[in-house]
């Protein structure tokens, strides 16, 4: 992406910018806050190393994080599902959040993958988990984590790319 920054005024124009992108993955986050990790210390996602816990299948010890495909990160994967995320985070405060998206075609780090959630919830369809693929210590897959969250594109409430 070059570096032209675009300014949205609605969701409407947002919607119109991120359709034009064939296969993308969303994932909207508290204004500020990290795309793929979380806050150590947190004490509503409790995590280790900033993954947590109720996102992937962690094994006894808590060390490792073994492979499921309906375990990981949520992302959205259509339009209709990231805008009713998107208002759910923005419901009750005065900020809005953050849209991070990165193609869905987009290399992955080995290990990694986006699997459809394959839940009969009415909020599954377009709702995508970026999955464990092999056993990894939880300290390669934060690694893994922060070089996909170098990698996404932010939308700022404010409506810049950045």
């Amino acid at each position: 992406m070059d570096n032209e920054i675009v300014q949205f005024k609605s969701l409407v124009e947002l919607r119109e910018y991120i359709i034009q992108f064939d296969g993308y993955r969303a994932r909207p986050t508290q204004a500020g806050e990290h795309p793929t990790l979380y806050r150590e210390g947190d004490t509503c996602n409790s995590n280790t190393s900033g993954v947590r816990h109720r996102d992937y299948f962690f094994d006894v010890d808590g060390a490792w994080v073994l492979p499921h495909n309906q375990k990981g990160l949520s992302f959205s994967g259509t339009w209709k599902h990231l805008s009713g995320v998107y208002k759910m985070f923005s419901r009750g405060t005065e900020r809005y959040p953050d849209v991070h998206w990165v193609l869905s075609k987009a290399d992955l780090p080995k290990g990694l993958k986006f699997e459809p959630d394959m839940s009969k919830s009415s909020k599954a369809k377009g709702h995508y988990f970026l999955t464990v693929t092999e056993r990894m210590h939880v300290s390669q897959l934060r690694q893994k984590l922060l070089w996909i969250a170098d990698r996404m594109q932010k939308i700022s409430p404010d409506g810049d790319l950045v």
